[in-house]
């Protein structure tokens, strides 16, 4: 999932209310736990505020965050937002994500940045999207429905506030950091 997780993660944190937009975390060292160093692909070495732990995609700085939250409080989010259950759908071949038996720290910060978990394409563009459009999380369906059908199938999962900060860094990365070659169009 790469990537991708960092989304949730940072929404998870913000949702939580133990992190805000003005946080920093130091991302000067890597993370070294249970044998394993956790460090930045393009890492900048230095302090880094929430808004640059998206935009430069600091596993470090995504890591902390995740651990101000706790491995119950981590679960619990990935949970409400469909990330860890087997999303109901039509179909019968939608597979359960897989994820560890037994969450210990390690787990919890390689999850943050999307190692050691694995959902469906559906899944993540389901949570995505409830990261995006005010906190619910609307059932999927390969049938046709209203928007009235969609808005009553729906769960709010995040704060209103949390969605409006992801919109805000979603942007923010579109400006300033690795999504601007997406943002070219607009």
């Amino acid at each position: 999932m790469g990537s991708t997780f960092k989304s949730f993660t940072t929404a998870m944190a913000l949702d939580s209310g133990k992190v805000k937009l003005t946080d920093s975390f130091d991302a000067t060292n890597p993370i070294r736990i249970g044998g394993f160093t956790i460090k930045d692909f393009h890492g900048k070495r230095h302090v880094l505020t929430v808004p640059e732990i998206f935009q430069y995609s600091s596993n470090i700085g995504t890591a902390k965050m995740a651990d101000i939250v706790g491995i119950e409080g981590h679960k619990e989010f990935l949970t409400r937002i469909g990330l860890l259950t087997k999303m109901p759908t039509e179909l019968p071949e939608v597979k359960t994500p897989s994820q560890p038996r037994e969450w210990k720290k390690i787990n919890s910060i390689t999850i943050s940045f999307g190692h050691g978990v694995s959902t469906t394409p559906l899944q993540t563009a389901v949570a995505g999207a409830a990261l995006l459009n005010g906190g619910n999380l609307i059932e999927p369906t390969f049938l046709p429905r209203t928007v009235e059908q969609a808005q009553a199938a729906s769960t709010n999962v995040i704060k209103k506030s949390t969605s409006d900060d992801m919109r805000f860094l979603f942007r923010w990365n579109g400006v300033n950091g690795s999504g601007r070659n997406a943002g070219a169009g607009l």
